[in-house]
């Protein structure tokens, strides 16, 4: 078995880094995303988050949703839609606050 050249050695060092440091910046903005979800999932009413965590979050079919809800299928569909809209609107007004701010500086 031969020994690595000292160019080999840099050069696996540098990789190992280098996917250490993306590994780590995916991590990051994973971690942000879920808190920002979170934030704004805050910002809805119980019922609007219970219909998103269930069926867009959690991916459960409709039918079992409703059926945990104690709401009919159509009604989990109309909520989920709207709570999805809801979701949208405060998300969107956020990043626009985040923009301004950018422009601010």
């Amino acid at each position: 078995m031969s020994a690595l050249s000292e160019d080999q050695a840099r050069w696996l060092a540098r990789a190992a880094y280098e996917q250490s440091a993306r590994a780590h910046a995916d991590g990051s903005a994973s971690r942000d995303a879920r808190e920002l979800l979170a934030w704004a999932l805050s910002r809805l009413s119980s019922e609007d988050r219970a219909v998103l965590e269930l069926v867009s979050i959690e991916e459960r079919p409709v039918a079992e949703a409703a059926e945990l809800l104690g709401w009919s299928v159509v009604n989990v569909k109309v909520r989920a839609y709207r709570s999805r809209k809801k979701l949208r609107a405060i998300l969107e007004r956020l990043m626009a606050k985040e923009g301004e701010n950018d422009e601010t500086k």
